[in-house]
């Protein structure tokens, strides 16, 4: 369930330590916007479990438990890189204003209370472009129809300091991150970081 073993850019699970060296095959060939993702854990078995229980079913408890584990596991990385660098901002990942409507909250915003990093988040800067292909449910897509659909995506409505932050729940493809990394890049960011709380394995759907 830990993702020991990962490419230090992009954080895709990898088969052993020698190989988290270096950057993966992918990241070497096509470089993300963002410069690292830290992600302890693996999207599978019961983590994979309590995302669906909260997202799909709205199982209050499992969303009280992801709660527990994005703050334990995020919590010191976000501490130590906000720490080394005083201005930076921190940007929540959009959520889907489908699904928002659907659940009546924003579930990254309920998980990630206990990261304290409000006094640094600058969600507000964000715009998602309207009508975009995006907004139907990613998780009907493939790999490449992920990266497609969230080209050009985001849109950053004030400038940025050199280092942004930004944190997800949950990386699959890695195009949202990439997206949201390149619209940083355009607001005059130089280092984009990500933090997620679990990567999914490779050949995952």
């Amino acid at each position: 369930m830990r993702n020991r073993h990962a490419c230090p850019c992009c954080a895709e699970p990898v088969a052993s330590e020698a190989l988290s060296q270096v950057a993966c095959a992918r990241c070497l060939r096509t470089p993300p916007a963002y410069q690292h993702v830290y992600a302890p854990l693996r999207y599978e078995g019961l983590i994979a479990g309590l995302f669906q229980r909260y997202k799909d079913q709205h199982q209050r408890r499992a969303g009280l438990l992801l709660r527990q584990l994005m703050t334990r596991e995020l919590a010191p990385f976000c501490r130590e890189w906000l720490a080394a660098r005083p201005e930076a901002w921190v940007i929540l990942v959009p959520g889907d204003s489908r699904r928002r409507r659907t659940r009546g909250h924003e579930v990254l915003v309920e998980l990630t209370r206990g990261l304290r990093v409000r006094e640094r988040q600058r969600g507000d800067v964000v715009r998602i472009r309207s009508g975009h292909a995006a907004d139907e449910d990613q998780r009907l897509r493939g790999r490449r129809g992920r990266l497609k659909a969230q080209r050009g995506r985001y849109d950053i409505s004030a400038p940025l300091p050199e280092s942004v932050l930004l944190i997800d729940d949950v990386m699959t493809s890695g195009a949202t991150l990439d997206s949201l990394a390149q619209a940083c890049q355009r607001a005059g960011a130089r280092e984009v970081a990500a933090c997620v709380l679990a990567r999914t394995p490779p050949g995952s759907p």
